[in-house]
């Protein structure tokens, strides 16, 4: 009946401190966030607020947090507010500030490296991507704004950690030791927004009075990709007036940088202007009219009046594909409408008079936590399947397309619009030229095939337009020495075997087709999985969810297959045999109790060694892990009976009588028991135990003297063994607690099994025995004892 009052008591008061903490920690984060107020700007607009994000140190995408920010159209400026501060949730120490990254991107979430780990070799280059901003502020409780001009409406987002440190070198802290800090963010988003910008037809002229400049007008283009073409009249100028500048940008106001189109003309001589641009589909185009002193810097408008590259763009197909939905986190694939319910792998035809564009959607919120696959190939001849050799026709090595044709497909990938692919491997979209996405060659073995993984998709609407070139020219055709693909230039002229070059010349073709095989799919992580080195999870925060790979064995990397920092394996052997075979020494500390007596406490030794050797072997690097059960499992014995070898070792040095004494021993077991599987971790659930158990020991030295007026031990074991077993303890416990980094782990805490093993010898009290003349040897009748004659008797009993 006693231990179950003391079971409830224990438990009423864990569960009354656990609320009681959580009440605490929540009255000051309120009470520190009333210190904070928004300061309205004017002509400023109020959208959103976050007053309590949670900030982590960053280790994987499962420690940072997200910030969602919307922003509506005809937004001028967008001014965003964090002030992250520091939460000191205990009375030990003080909180330093920490450096607090945020990385703000529009239409998905950043794909950022914060731990210095390179991208995998077939991810898309971030420079190609929207452009990330990024903030870096300290927890110091100060106000940090950050203005973004004229940004693109939609969904914003805001990665938020603390900056890397490498965790090798990091310090092994103690709960309870230690101030427990938590940082928080407080943030805002404020926009102004332009109120005077008129509504116009992009289809139709645009008339605009010249003292009415500066102006902005904004007008919406159809669900099409073909090129508009927009006049624009000023009227009522003089001889006194300047050149007026164009800018003209889709989405969004144009700034200096974001345009489609920047020119500039001179009304007084042309007050007429044509100006053709490739549009978004279905989008708001934004034109943005002003003076311009230097007329020089920028393009002149009538440039961009029936320009010939944009004719092109006429005779563009475009198809829609399908979504094939996996049903599961991120997992869909698109392609062309078909009835094959196994495959959505595209084939498309293409001849070199014309141009296809393939589009489909990336939603926002459910498709952007994932990982955009797209593969491309040419669809080759059988042969080329099957290893032959090209074929070499009057020299000239052909390919291995079906009419042995020589041709390179151009593939560009865009957001919201298409651009035009051109014969030198590049995209083009009004003024802006960008490296194609992929470029693949009928000649060329190596680039026949490509892939890249888009992490992290934008949503909106994407197009993959494609294009095929011929080879038109009559040249010499300089194949590589293995045969696998030729070279075609004109020859050096100071090349030496001109003429044996010149033999492998060949009469290019104006005509060609192909058929390009496509693949669009979207996974979890890359590819569904993270190589073999980590688990893809889910991170999950206000409804926004994302993938990421949790890596394991000492990988990293954004698929966990970056192995630049892995210990060897020599290492990852020499320290987990530093931490298994140091707990040997516990063989020691069994002997000693056994030869003294201590049974109950040699056997709470004994698991101590056996948990602490497998748990140290379980929890080491998968490359030379051993684990005989679960690791949590191990983790837990090798916690409870450590605190348990404790207890029974202060039991043991009191002065008690051995009904007390066992019970004692029970409620420690069922008590630490439950603080173990409150927090392992907690200081608590160490300090509590031992600190009962140093008062029952000092309490019971104080009875039995006051009553006895005598020492009850050995003069030697005051003056010797004991105050040598504390030192040890003490040396012990500061490696355990303050000296532990993560680098020196394997050796300090190795250590630390010793000296606890060896204080354990010094600690027990040799006054069981009334015949040992040395602590460290049996007694010289110990086999008569009566724990021998158990097995006497036992061996008495098999022999009758």
């Amino acid at each position: 009946m006693r231990v179950y009052f003391i079971l409830l008591y224990v438990c009423v008061v864990s569960a009354n401190d656990k609320e009681l903490e959580e009440e605490i920690q929540r009255r000051k984060i309120i009470e520190q966030l009333t210190r904070t107020r928004t300061v309205l700007l004017d002509d400023y607009h109020l959208v959103t607020r976050q007053i309590a994000t949670d900030v982590y140190m960053y280790r994987s995408y499962r420690t940072v947090s997200v910030v969602f920010y919307p922003v509506m159209r005809d937004v001028t400026d967008a001014r965003f507010t964090f002030q992250s501060e520091e939460l000191h949730l205990n009375t030990i120490g003080s909180c330093s500030p920490q450096q607090v990254i945020v990385n703000i991107k529009h239409g998905s979430y950043p794909a950022v490296n914060p731990d210095g780990y390179d991208f995998p070799k077939n991810f898309v280059d971030p420079a190609t991507r929207e452009d990330i901003h990024t903030l870096e502020l300290l927890s110091d409780g100060k106000n940090r704004t950050y203005s973004i001009t004229n940004p693109r409406p939609g969904n914003w987002y805001a990665l938020v950690y603390i900056k890397w440190e490498d965790p090798r070198t990091q310090k092994v802290e103690q709960q309870g030791l230690v101030a427990d800090c938590q940082t928080i963010l407080y943030t805002d988003l404020q926009v102004q927004r332009e109120e005077k910008i008129e509504l116009i037809d992009c289809y139709h002229g645009l008339t605009v009075e010249y003292s009415r400049i500066p102006a902005t007008f904004k007008c919406m283009s159809v669900d099409s990709i073909e090129p508009i073409s927009f006049n624009l009249t000023v009227v009522n100028t003089s001889s006194q007036n300047t050149e007026v500048s164009v800018q003209l940008q889709a989405l969004s106001l144009p700034t200096e940088e974001n345009y489609l189109i920047n020119c500039a003309f001179d009304p007084r001589a042309n007050n007429i202007q044509t100006i053709t641009f490739s549009p978004h589909a279905s989008a708001w185009h934004y034109i943005h009219i002003d003076h311009i002193d230097n007329a020089s810097k920028v393009a002149d408008c009538e440039s961009y009046y029936l320009r010939t590259d944009l004719q092109e763009v006429d005779n563009i197909t475009v198809l829609d594909l399908m979504r094939d939905d996996k049903g599961r986190f991120f997992t869909f694939d698109y392609g062309l409408p078909t009835a094959d319910l196994q495959d959505a792998t595209s084939l498309i035809n293409i001849t070199s008079g014309e141009t296809k564009s393939l589009r489909f959607k990336v939603n926002q919120f459910l498709d952007i936590g994932g990982s955009l696959s797209i593969e491309a190939s040419l669809l080759m001849s059988l042969k080329y399947y099957m290893g032959y050799k090209r074929e070499l026709k009057k020299g000239a090595l052909l390919a291995f397309t079906e009419d042995n044709q020589f041709l390179r497909a151009v593939i560009c990938m865009d957001l919201g619009h298409t651009s035009t692919p051109l014969a030198s491997g590049h995209c083009k979209f009004n003024d802006i030229v960008k490296p194609a996405l992929f470029v693949l060659n009928s000649t060329d073995s190596e680039t026949i095939y490509d892939k890249v993984i888009i992490p992290f998709p934008d949503s909106g609407t994407w197009y993959l337009t494609l294009k095929i070139f011929c080879d038109q020219v009559v040249c010499p055709c300089r194949s590589s020495g293995d045969g696998t693909y030729y070279v075609s230039d004109t020859v050096d002229e100071g090349e030496e075997d001109s003429s044996a070059s010149w033999n492998n010349t060949r009469q290019g073709v104006s005509d060609c087709n192909a058929t390009v095989v496509l693949s669009v799919s979207s996974t979890s992580c890359v590819s569904g999985r993270c190589s073999n080195h980590g688990n893809c999870l889910l991170n999950t925060f206000g409804g926004l969810v994302m993938s990421f790979c949790s890596c394991t064995a000492g990988y990293g990397g954004w698929d966990c297959s970056d192995d630049s920092r892995m210990d060897s394996r020599v290492y990852m052997l020499v320290s987990i045999l530093l931490l298994t075979l140091s707990n040997i020494l516990f063989i020691f500390s069994i002997y000693v109790a056994i030869i003294r007596l201590y049974y109950t406490e040699a056997m709470m030794y004994a698991f101590t060694m056996v948990f602490s050797t497998f748990y140290h072997a379980c929890d080491a690097p998968a490359q030379v892990a051993y684990c005989i059960v679960r690791g949590n499992i191990l983790q837990f014995g090798d916690f409870y009976c450590g605190l348990m070898s404790f207890w029974v070792t202060l039991l043991a040095m009191s002065i008690v009588g051995e009904k007390f004494r066992s019970s004692f021993q029970l409620i420690g077991a069922i008590i630490i028991a439950l603080l173990t599987t409150w927090n392992m971790h907690s200081f608590v659930a160490f300090v509590a135990p031992v600190a009962v158990g140093v008062f029952i020991l000092l309490l019971s030295w104080y009875l039995d003297f006051r009553k006895s007026k005598l020492m009850r031990y050995p003069r030697s074991y005051y003056t010797i063994y004991m105050p040598l077993g504390i030192v040890l303890v003490s040396v012990g416990l500061i490696c355990y607690a303050f000296l532990q980094t993560e680098q020196n782990y394997k050796i300090v805490h190795s250590i630390w099994h010793m000296i606890i093993a060896l204080s354990v010898v010094f600690l027990l009290p040799d006054v069981r025995r009334n015949d040992a003349t040395n602590p460290f040897v049996p007694s010289p009748n110990y086999c008569r004892l009566p724990f021998c004659r158990v097995f006497n008797r036992s061996r008495g009993i098999s022999t009758d």
